[in-house]
């Protein structure tokens, strides 16, 4: 699963680079912020697992001021947690209790 890195964006640009199922739920994003955002897959049956997570931390050179925003269609218990661990804000279409074994069962 690739990620895609946005390490400098503006907050008015944001809504431009999501899909637009998450243009809402980056709404409350400041317009004059400067923003890192994390793009990973964002189909209907993408789940966003820990391993693409790990991938795209290490490939962040420099975060933003106003933050980093990972998107994704659903994330695991496991990426979550790397997120939180981070600081990342994660924001995704829905909310479900994946974890990388039963993600990796669905993909098989």
């Amino acid at each position: 699963m690739k990620v895609t890195i946005y390490e400098r964006v503006a907050g008015s640009r944001l809504a431009h680079l999501v899909p637009p199922a998450y243009r809402d739920a980056l709404a409350g994003a400041e317009p004059e912020g400067l923003y890192s955002l994390l793009l990973f897959a964002h189909a209907p049956r993408d789940v966003v697992p820990s391993a693409p997570v790990r991938r795209a931390l290490r490939r962040l050179r420099e975060r933003a001021p106003a933050g980093v925003l990972a998107v994704g269609t659903v994330f695991t218990e496991e990426a979550l947690a790397l997120l939180a661990a981070e600081g990342i804000r994660p924001v995704a279409l829905r909310k479900a209790r994946w974890t990388d074994a039963s993600a990796r069962g669905r993909q098989e």
